[in-house]
């Protein structure tokens, strides 16, 4: 028996991380358990248990990290090395987008890494390892598609870490908890890392049926958050499908997406039971900006449009921003409360702009005027200011004064135009 803990780590940069869900943690614990090799697995979860200092993780042969998210890595850094001094003999094997972007990083950090699609290759690695020739890393050369495997179950965590009432707050006393229905996009945002794998694998109707069920029997779940990129499939047929699979189960959902999608997807996605889309608008300063980021729909016109169609329909409209990418001026501010005033949408998120590490503004700072990128992963975060003024964590470069674009904002002016925008929607009742 080979007992192995997915470990979650705190989430340091939200003020609220039990409110969503670790469902690639769940997925992949979940993918060990149902492959019967005689593994016993759990998720150890350090979500509102540590902000700093030394883990103390339970004693287990292996030890899984999945790192999303850049920021986390220096939190799984230490805990690998602490856990490594109190238990010399355990092993630490890790993937996710930091991994497949900074796997030489990576590799001197984990026992092991994983690259690409993580299923197949945990899968060889524990085999591996049980023979004693565990590799130092495992790339894909396929893609093993996400419908080929189960739906995450939530049973490794507490009920009260799978189903809450926040994610539906501003609609209710729902209880509601998070999903995946899809991985990766096929959009090349040039701030974005999550386009991995680089198209839409999008899970079949009768596994959204199944998990659904599993849901709201299990733990009463009436409304579901979808985490997609984005949550409405583009192509037609396969958007149709997914939303008679929802509605067929008398539920709630939100999600996010982009401002693309006819009148008729979109009437079905609220007949369906969707209350609210965040969409990712980036800015509303000027099409050049949409331009430079390699935004799909690259119109600020375009995007008004979308919203006017979405209180159509009876959908809330939650909007999308990001402050400092390249093109801004120091009239975003301006523009931006103006177009809020002229769309007045339900809700708004800011963003201060992080150029990741594997992005494309990450790979070419030059080409976008960026002078300097900060090494400490742990500011590349990218909430600023908005649970508080004292909030402080994100824009992690600077510009040249002069750029290819044209004159920047310096990181100071940047965060000060998010402090601004920021008062103003928490004035007017604009944030959740």
């Amino acid at each position: 028996m080979v007992n192995i803990a997915v470990v979650v780590p705190s989430w340091h940069y939200w003020v609220n991380p039990i409110k969503l869900q670790p469902l690639w943690e769940l997925y992949y614990a979940t993918l060990l358990r149902e492959h019967d090799l005689d593994v016993n697995v759990d998720v150890v979860d350090l979500r509102g248990r540590q902000k700093h200092g030394q883990v103390d993780l339970p004693e287990r042969d292996l030890y899984l990290y999945w790192v999303m998210k850049s920021a986390d890595a220096p939190e799984v850094y230490k805990i690998v090395k602490d856990t490594k001094r109190k238990y010399p003999g355990s092993i630490h094997i890790a993937g996710g987008n930091h991994v497949d972007r900074m796997t030489e990083e990576c590799a001197g950090i984990f026992d092991t890494s994983i690259v690409g699609s993580g299923e197949e290759l945990l899968l060889q690695a524990l085999v591996d390892f049980r023979a004693h020739r565990l590799q130092s890393v495992y790339k894909s050369i396929r893609t093993f598609h996400f419908a080929s495997y189960s739906f995450p179950q939530r049973d490794f965590l507490p009920d009260s870490s799978i189903v809450n009432y926040g994610h539906f707050a501003q609609h209710g006393a729902i209880p509601g908890t998070s999903v995946y229905f899809s991985r990766g996009c096929s959009f090349k945002c040039n701030f974005c890392v999550y386009n991995n794998p680089g198209k839409f694998e999008l899970r079949r109707p009768d596994q959204i049926t199944a998990e659904l069920r599993y849901l709201k029997q299990r733990y009463g779940v009436r409304g579901v958050n979808l985490r997609d990129e984005v949550c409405i499939p583009v192509n037609r047929k396969e958007a149709i499908a997914q939303l008679e699979a929802i509605a067929a189960e008398n539920i709630v959902w939100r999600g996010q997406t982009i401002p693309i999608g006819s009148e008729d997807i979109i009437m079905l996605a609220r007949q369906s039971g969707c209350l609210e889309l965040a969409v990712g608008l980036e800015s509303v300063e000027s099409d050049n900006v949409l331009k430079l980021s390699n935004k799909p729909s690259a119109s600020v016109d375009s995007n008004r449009r979308f919203i006017e169609l979405l209180k159509k329909h009876g959908i809330q409209v939650k909007v999308c921003l990001v402050f400092g990418l390249p093109g801004e001026t120091n009239r975003v501010v301006e523009k931006t409360i103006q177009f809020l005033e002229e769309v007045k949408p339900d809700y708004v998120a800011v963003s201060g702009l992080d150029p990741v590490p594997g992005s494309v503004f990450h790979k070419n700072p030059r080409l976008f005027g960026i002078k300097s990128i900060d090494g400490d992963l742990s500011r590349h975060a990218h909430l600023m200011f908005r649970f508080g003024d004292e909030e402080d964590i994100g824009l992690p470069f600077e510009y040249e004064p002069e750029t290819p674009w044209g004159p920047s904002l310096s990181r100071e002016e940047i965060a000060e135009n998010i402090r601004k925008v920021q008062r103003y929607l928490r004035e007017h009742g604009m944030t959740y």
